[in-house]
């Protein structure tokens, strides 16, 4: 179901174009994008400077539906469960350059509203991208999921300190030998995702550039644990790998569950 029927035509979250299956390369969101010119989070190329490295990145400056957001004041709305069927599958993780990535094989999907997804793969932010109601969580996971017509689901998971978790350090492991062998650990990725899952919901785009607005957006309202110790080790990784907070607009944030 649209989110603007769910609204009474209130708003539309159309979310229509090409999927890029590098960093959301897919952006991240396959993961961050791998084509044109060299962007970084800091310095001369980077967030500020991502319009002028490349016409094709032009959305970056000039998009009105830009991710990421202050989940805040988000409008109640019966949005349905996030149905994911995630499968124990082998997994690749490498380095893309700007964030670990964790490419999944076929067969886990998402459904949202009436639409299907298939995960493509995961990646990690340091700090998180997203802020829940101003508060910035030391870690953000995307899972980043295509549709047949080329729209890309993603899904959020903030992470706070707490207790290890096991999947994510499988994937620390496995990135310390990237490179050095052909390792594809099987990752259960049930195991990142928290018990509660209710939802904000909106329209946004990638958060790498090219900054496409084609992302449907769910990102869950509870985080899940890691330890100190892995947020350090993704910290030595890539700090600081966080676009800047971009506007709402005019477009609706809709929060499910409540």
């Amino acid at each position: 179901m649209r989110i603007h029927r769910l609204l009474a035509a209130a708003a539309a979250l159309s979310l229509a174009g090409p999927a890029m299956a590098q960093d959301h390369g897919v952006g991240h969101e396959t993961a961050p994008a791998a084509h044109g010119p060299g962007w970084s989070y800091s310095g001369p190329n980077g967030p500020e400077y991502w319009a002028r490295l490349d016409a094709a990145f032009a959305t970056c400056a000039a998009g009105q539906q830009e991710s990421p957001i202050d989940l805040s004041d988000a409008i109640s709305a019966d949005l349905g469960p996030l149905d994911l069927q995630w499968r124990r599958l082998p997994a690749r993780v490498f380095d893309t350059g700007h964030a670990i990535q964790v490419e999944i094989s076929p067969g886990s999907n998402l459904t949202m509203g009436k639409k299907g997804y298939q995960l493509l793969q995961f990646h990690v932010h340091q700090p998180s991208e997203h802020l829940l109601n101003g508060h910035r969580y030391p870690l953000e996971i995307h899972f980043v999921h295509t549709a047949p017509d080329g729209t890309l689901g993603v899904v959020g998971v903030f992470a706070e300190p707490g207790a290890n978790n096991p999947a994510l350090q499988t994937v620390l492991a496995a990135a310390a030998t990237a490179g050095e062998a052909d390792d594809r650990p099987t990752l259960d990725l049930t195991a990142l995702l928290p018990e509660q899952r209710d939802y904000f919901r909106y329209e946004g785009s990638l958060t790498t550039p090219p900054c496409s607005e084609t992302v449907d957006w769910a990102v869950l309202a509870t985080p899940i644990t890691v330890s100190e110790a892995q947020i350090e080790a993704f910290s030595r990784l890539h700090p600081g790998n966080t676009r800047p907070l971009q506007p709402l607009n005019r477009r609706f944030l809709l929060r499910s569950g409540r």
